[in-house]
C-alpha cells in the first residue's frame, strides 16, 4: 500500500512539472509530447465535440451500486463501502481540485486554465477501481470492463479538446491512487467488520508458465532520422506523435503474434500537419523476471497511408512492463520504424517512444 502511493504521488509529481515545462513550450514552439499527441486529434477529427463523457465517467459506480441493489454480494456491505467511497471521493477531490488551481494550466481548447489534471478522467478511473475493489475478486472482467470505460472518458476528454494527454495520465494515477487510500483508512478502521463472508483478498499473481492475451492501450512520440536539408524542404516530416491499439496473441507461453493499429501525425518543419494510418503485424518474444518485470522483444510488417499514398511499415522493437495487478501492466517502449510511401516521398526512418496500459487475461 505504502508503495503504490509513493508510485501515485511520484507520478502526479512528475507530471505536474512536465505539464508546466509543455505549458510554457507550447506557447513558445509548440513541440512536445503533448502537442504531438494533440496534433493527431486536429488533423483527424477537429470537429469532435460530444459530451457523452459527461455522464460515462460514472458508468462504473453506477454498475456496482446496480449489482449491489440487485442482492449481487460484493466485497463490503453498504455501511463500509460507502464510508470507503466517502474517503476515496474526498481525496481524489481535494487533490485534482488543489492541482488544478495550483497548476492553472491552460486548456487545449483556450478555454480555461484548469486543465491539469483531469477531473473527468480522475473520477472515471477511480469508479473503476472502486468497481476493481468490490467485484473484481468475483471475476477479472468486472475490472476490465470498469477500466475500458475509464480509458474511453480519458481518451473522449482529448478527443473533445478539453485536456492534454499529461492531464489524463495524472488524472487517471488520481483516480487509481485515492481509492487504494480510501479502501486502505477504512479497512484500518473497521477491521473484519462489514466484510462478506466469502470475499477472499485477491493475491497478486502472474504465472509466466501460462498462455496470456493481451490488450494494449498505446501512445508515443515519434522523431524522424534523415537529413537536416530534407526536413526544412518538407521532404520528410521532423516528428509526430502516435495513438492506438496493440494485441499480443500467445502461440505458446511468452512467444506469439501481436498486431497494432494506430493514428498518427506527421509535423514538418513548415509547421503542417499530415495525418497518417498504419496497420501492422508480425511476432513477439517475452522474457519474465523480477516477478513483476518483462521484457519484450517484436518484430512487425504491415501498410501505412498519408495523403493519400499507401506504402510499406516496418518496425522492430522493444518494451518493458511493469505488471502492476493479476490482470493489469504498463509499459515503456522504443521502436525503429520505417516507412515507404512509394516515388511520392523518400524512404522515412523514425524512432517512436511511448507507453501503453495493458489488459491481459
Amino acid at each position: 500500500m505504502k508503495r503504490l502511493l509513493l508510485y501515485t504521488l511520484t507520478t502526479v509529481f512528475l507530471l505536474s512539472a512536465f505539464s508546466l515545462e509543455a505549458d510554457a513550450q507550447y506557447a513558445t514552439e509548440r513541440f512536445s509530447f503533448d502537442s504531438d499527441i494533440s496534433d493527431i486529434r486536429e488533423s483527424i477529427v477537429p470537429d469532435f465535440r460530444y459530451t457523452y463523457d459527461d455522464w460515462l465517467q460514472y458508468g462504473p459506480a453506477a454498475l456496482m451500486v446496480g449489482l449491489k441493489t440487485a442482492g449481487y454480494e460484493s466485497r463490503s456491505s453498504w455501511g463500509r463501502m460507502l464510508v470507503s467511497d466517502a474517503f476515496s471521493i474526498g481525496a481524489m477531490a481535494l487533490t485534482v481540485n488543489g492541482l488544478k488551481y495550483t497548476v492553472q494550466r491552460l486548456r487545449p481548447d483556450g478555454s480555461r486554465r484548469n486543465s491539469f489534471p483531469s477531473g473527468h478522467t480522475a473520477t472515471a478511473f477511480m469508479t473503476a477501481t472502486m468497481l476493481h475493489k468490490e467485484y473484481g475478486w468475483r471475476s477479472p472482467w468486472f475490472s476490465i470492463g470498469g477500466f475500458t470505460v475509464a480509458a474511453i472518458t480519458g481518451v473522449s476528454r482529448l478527443l473533445n479538446n478539453k485536456h492534454w494527454m499529461t492531464d489524463i495520465a495524472a488524472g487517471a494515477a488520481i483516480g487509481i491512487g485515492s481509492v487504494h487510500l480510501g479502501y486502505f483508512l477504512t479497512d484500518k478502521i473497521f477491521g473484519e467488520r462489514g466484510l462478506a463472508e466469502s470475499f477472499i483478498e485477491p493475491s497478486f499473481h502472474y504465472d509466466p508458465a501460462q498462455k496470456h492475451y493481451v490488450a494494449e492501450l498505446i501512445f508515443g512520440q515519434r522523431f524522424v532520422i534523415g537529413a537536416e536539408g530534407q526536413k526544412q524542404m518538407d521532404a520528410i516530416p521532423v516528428r509526430g506523435g502516435l495513438a492506438g491499439l496493440s494485441t499480443d496473441i500467445p502461440l505458446i507461453p511468452g512467444i506469439g503474434l501481436t498486431g497494432r493499429v494506430s493514428a498518427s501525425s506527421m509535423t514538418y518543419a513548415s509547421g503542417s500537419t499530415s495525418p497518417m494510418y498504419s496497420t501492422l503485424a508480425g511476432g513477439y518474444w517475452n522474457f519474465h523476471f523480477a516477478r513483476i518485470l518483462e521484457f519484450q522483444t517484436h518484430l512487425m510488417a504491415g501498410c501505412s497511408w498519408m495523403n493519400g499514398s499507401s506504402g510499406i511499415d516496418l518496425a522492430a522493437g522493444v518494451g518493458l512492463s511493469l505488471i502492476t495487478d493479476s490482470n493489469f501492466k504498463i509499459k515503456a517502449f522504443a521502436d525503429f520504424e520505417s516507412l515507404d510511401f512509394g516515388h511520392n516521398y523518400p524512404w522515412t526512418n523514425t524512432i517512436v517512444v511511448g507507453w501503453s496500459s495493458a489488459w491481459f487475461w
